[in-house]
């Protein structure tokens, strides 16, 4: 089974931009990224910081694979394991009650910590990129590019308003615990 081109770009055109987004967030909050992994508790805290670089060059790949369509199948299949390991961690520790660590998402000028919403977010995007694996090599036409990195940039903004939006009502709820 294939499917439309246009639907393959706008996939890894959500994918790429997604991933771009949080390797420029992580290296901008550099400083950060271990003791985001350490606060997981998941890994020992010696090699938080190798994991947390490693984490970004496997999202680097995966920004570079769907952006240019170069294994797109496999940088696919990457993102889809970094996103349902990323709300593995995350609901193993909603599960242990610890909701107020920072997702380390980096994607968002308000911190945000753990909740529901991240995992459905993390989840949906995986499946947003699941056509990629029905993709053929097929360029498609000039008005399938435009329905593509048209649709793909939708989603993409779609994508930033829903982490938008969890960061403000957790940020809200903060502030009205403090001032109530």
């Amino acid at each position: 089974m294939t499917i439309d081109p246009s639907i393959a770009l706008a996939s890894r055109l959500l994918g790429a931009l997604v991933f771009l987004t949080a390797v420029a967030g992580k290296l901008a909050h550099r400083h950060e990224l271990a003791g985001v992994v350490v606060n997981y508790r998941l890994v020992p805290e010696p090699l938080a910081a190798s994991m947390a670089w490693l984490v970004v060059g496997l999202e680097s790949l995966v920004t570079v694979s769907l952006a240019t369509g170069l294994y797109a199948r496999s940088g696919a299949a990457l993102a889809i394991a970094l996103l349902c390991g990323f709300a593995l961690a995350m609901g193993i520790n909603l599960v242990r009650g610890r909701r107020e660590i920072d997702c380390g998402c980096f994607q968002s000028g308000l911190r945000q910590s753990l909740s529901p919403g991240l995992l459905v977010r993390n989840l949906v995007l995986a499946l947003a990129l699941s056509p990629l694996f029905a993709a053929t090599s097929a360029w498609g036409g000039p008005l399938q590019w435009v329905d593509g990195v048209g649709a793909g940039l939708a989603a993409y903004g779609l994508y930033r308003t829903f982490d938008q939006l969890l960061s403000l009502r957790q940020s809200t709820a903060e502030l009205r615990k403090r001032f109530a």
